[in-house]
């Protein structure tokens, strides 16, 4: 049989495939959509082309699909790689999203007490936020930015605290999120139990980079435990470059690799677990 028949049968059979597994390539297409559209949502309050996103990411991750099966020495090889990479973007976007919530997080004390100082002036609530909309340091500034907008629109205030409070999903933020609801559904002096919140939450961060503190050396040790095994290959490529070689030219040598990638993404997790800290 010649090459014409043989990718003509190759051809059959994938469409075949993709006819019986239709529903759930639209599955996964529609689920990979909603997670292009939530992630946006996540850093950026305007809506997005989920779609086309989606659409362009499956078609450079088939192009680096053909790419890896081209330079690696094995198929099986390549597509065991390809399988990795393509958790990374979704490993990348919950990197990013927790640094921005911790860096919300850190902020959420000033701004708190911000806000009180505010009210204390004598604007009213929808003011004090929206000149925490002007003036509060990025990214806390752009999620009171979304509520005012919102609240502008004709929105409803309790709904856009209540929206903010379950996408960032912070400790801190549900404390001034519920104490801001009570007190419009109860009333009172919201400034006085602002001012409080934002003492308790000033207190509670000063505990946390004392623990901190105290775990600088163990963060240390994981930094080095990512960063010694590249110092080391390259020492020994400097001494024995063919033997090196031999590690991203063979099946043998991929295997190494995968095993110490292994290891040491294991060694990272374990570390960080231990080093972490909740208070």
């Amino acid at each position: 049989m010649n090459l014409v028949g043989i990718a003509a049968m190759m051809g059959l059979t994938i469409c075949l495939l993709a006819m019986g597994g239709k529903r759930q390539l639209l599955g996964r297409y529609e689920k990979d959509v909603a997670w292009v559209r939530d992630t946006a949502l996540r850093f950026n309050p305007n809506p997005v082309p989920a779609e086309r996103w989606t659409l362009w990411a499956y078609g450079l991750f088939t192009l680096f699909l053909c790419l890896l099966i081209l330079i690696t020495p094995h198929p099986l090889i390549g597509i065991a790689i390809w399988l990795v990479v393509l958790t990374l973007p979704r490993i990348i976007a919950d990197m990013m999203w927790k640094q921005r919530r911790a860096m919300i997080d850190q902020q959420i004390p000033s701004a708190v007490a911000a806000l009180a100082n505010s009210l204390r002036s004598g604007l009213t609530l929808v003011q004090a936020m929206q000149r925490l909309a002007d003036t509060a340091p990025e990214p806390i500034r752009t999620d009171f930015r979304v509520m005012v907008n919102r609240y502008s629109y004709g929105a409803n205030l309790e709904a856009t605290v209540l929206e903010t409070k379950n996408r960032l999903k912070l400790a801190n933020f549900n404390l001034f999120a519920s104490a801001l609801l009570i007190n419009r559904e109860m009333g009172g002096d919201v400034s006085e139990t602002l001012f409080r919140i934002s003492q308790s939450l000033d207190k509670l961060q000063q505990m946390r980079k004392t623990i901190e503190a105290h775990t600088a050396e163990g963060r240390t040790n994981i930094k080095i435990l990512v960063v010694a095994p590249v110092l080391l290959l390259l020492m020994l490529a400097s001494v024995d470059s063919q033997g090196v070689a031999l590690l991203f030219t063979s099946v043998q040598g991929w295997a190494v690799l995968t095993m110490a990638g292994v290891l040491i993404g294991t060694g990272v997790f374990l570390a960080s677990w231990i080093t972490h800290s909740d208070v």
